[in-house]
This record gives C-alpha cells, structure tokens and sequence, in this order.
C-alpha cells in the first residue's frame, strides 16, 4: 500500500498532479498514481507512488495505468540493456474528482 505525498495533492496543499488509485489485483495492495510531469520517460504519463519518499529513493515508478492494468517501469534493466516492465492487473480504479 503506497500514498502518494501531500506535494501533489490537491491545491492549495499540492500541484494537482495526482490522478487517482487502483488495487493491485493478485495481493491487493492500494496504490495511488499522479501525472507524470518529468521530461523523460514520457511514453509513461504517470508515477505510480509505491514507497514513502526518503533521500535514497523518490517513492514513484514511471507507470501507464489503465482501467484494468497498469504497466511499471521497475527501474532494473535486462542483460540486453532494456527497462523492465512489470504488468500489474489492477481493480477498483478510480479517478479522483479535482
């Protein structure tokens, strides 16, 4: 279970980035996911918060979540150089109302 943080919630407290939610279908596990605001990895329009944020690790995984599944970028590569995507089935999407 992973929220995402304040600093992209809602204004006056946020930027508004964040999007909405999902449950990761095989364990369960509540995510939320905001825009994808970077200038890199734009193939991905969003973050999927996974973790807490903390100094060694921003918390996030560049995503492109769907109604029924979301695919991350895990951040590894394979022995041929290539990111590794994971292919989450997802349920109870929702989209927060701004």
């Amino acid at each position: 279970m992973a929220f995402a943080p304040n600093e992209i919630s809602f204004p006056p407290y946020g930027d508004g980035s964040i999007v909405g939610c999902f449950d990761e279908k095989e364990y369960g596990k509540y995510f939320e996911f905001s825009e994808n605001r970077e200038e890199y990895y734009t193939e991905y329009p969003h973050k999927v918060w996974v973790t807490t944020p903390w100094h060694m690790d921003g918390g996030w995984r560049f995503a492109k979540v769907k109604k029924t599944v979301a695919y991350i970028l895990t951040g590894a590569n394979d022995e041929d150089g290539n990111d590794v995507v994971e292919k989450w089935n997802i349920k109870k999407y929702r989209e927060y109302a701004k």
